[in-house]
């Protein structure tokens, strides 16, 4: 049954818009043999009302008017104003929380005021104790994360003591690394690849994956009308997911010869030795704050993983001792 066509005609009449009795009159009128119509909704972070047709061929989601779909709600104010200090939208912590340091962010005119006020937002979120709570309470429990923990431990110490240059060289082949686990996982071929365009198809995936859960038990919807793009306007996860991707793929991974004359927290420049004066405590939270945000990607990925900031436990609070250590060292040698 050519379920595409019975959407346009439905659709093109204005049927779905005036209720069941009208999809139902549209259907007959085209010659559709149908089991049921029934009013429906798939729920992501907003419901999108429309039509649960069955029949002999198949069961599909006809939507009602995607226009009741809200624009730009969700986090895209919250990311956009994050972007623009070269921040992902950090995960674990409370909406409230992070829509007044995005206000801030948001007000100012001048970038390098942008990033300092970002500066002081990571400073304020990643202490030595929520590193430590991170690190042991959330990242440890993720499988994609288990290769790399002694090298996240190595370099959070060299960040306390004030070797932000080895704490950020620290940070970056744990991110790719993690970001190759997170791809086999999702099903993608990534092989050895350290291309981004490689990469960041991962998120492209579990985007997919959230428009897949939300038409589960349909055989068929517009494909071409729900999308991607679509979700980014109201769905929270969706719009984590692009925030990484697009902070990676215009920032971290952008080529040297495309940079803006600010950025110096790029993997290829640092890695090339052509970038100079990234070693920053800001730059290290930004890294920190992007495997905070992988870790919410591995548990989408793994299936499991809760959501809320884990707080202290008596294994994390083994390495904030140590952590606070490191921090003492350099207050005394500064």
């Amino acid at each position: 049954m050519e379920f595409a066509n019975i959407y346009r005609t439905c659709k093109k009449s204005q049927s779905l818009k005036k209720g069941l009795k009208s999809v139902e009159a549209c259907l007959e009128r085209q010659g559709v043999i149908y089991v049921n119509v029934a009013e429906a909704k798939v729920d992501g972070f907003w419901p999108i009302h429309g039509y649960r047709i069955t029949t002999l061929d198949g069961t599909t989601f006809f939507p009602r008017s995607l226009l009741e779909v809200p624009k730009n709600s969700g986090l895209t104010w919250i990311r956009d104003a994050f972007s623009s200090a070269d921040i992902v939208i950090p995960p674990y912590y409370s909406l409230g929380f992070l829509s007044r340091h995005a206000a801030k962010i948001r007000e100012e005119q001048k970038h390098e005021a942008k990033m300092g006020f970002g500066d002081s937002m990571l400073m304020e979120m990643y202490p030595p104790e929520d590193l430590a709570a991170l690190i042991v309470g959330v990242w440890s429990k993720r499988k994609t994360f288990d290769l790399f923990h002694s090298q996240l431990v190595e370099s959070a110490k060299a960040y306390c003591l004030g070797l932000y240059g080895v704490a950020i060289v620290g940070l970056l082949p744990c991110i790719e690394g993690i970001l190759r686990r997170l791809g086999v996982l999702a099903g993608i071929s990534v092989e050895d690849s350290v291309s981004i365009r490689t990469l960041i198809k991962v998120f492209k995936r579990l985007q997919q994956k959230e428009i897949d859960r939300m038409l589960d038990g349909y055989d068929w919807y517009p494909k071409s009308e729900i999308t991607v793009g679509l979700l980014d306007h109201f769905d929270e996860r969706v719009q984590m997911f692009e925030s990484i991707s697009a902070y990676m793929n215009s920032k971290l991974y952008l080529h040297t010869d495309s940079a803006p004359e600010y950025l110096t927290l790029n993997r290829n420049g640092i890695a090339h030795g052509f970038f100079h004066g990234y070693a920053t405590p800001g730059n290290y939270l930004r890294l920190f704050n992007l495997l905070s945000a992988l870790s919410f990607s591995a548990a989408m990925v793994e299936g499991k993983g809760s959501m809320m900031h884990p707080g202290a436990n008596a294994e994390s609070e083994v390495l904030a001792t140590s952590l606070l250590k490191c921090a003492s060292i350099k207050h005394h040698l500064s």
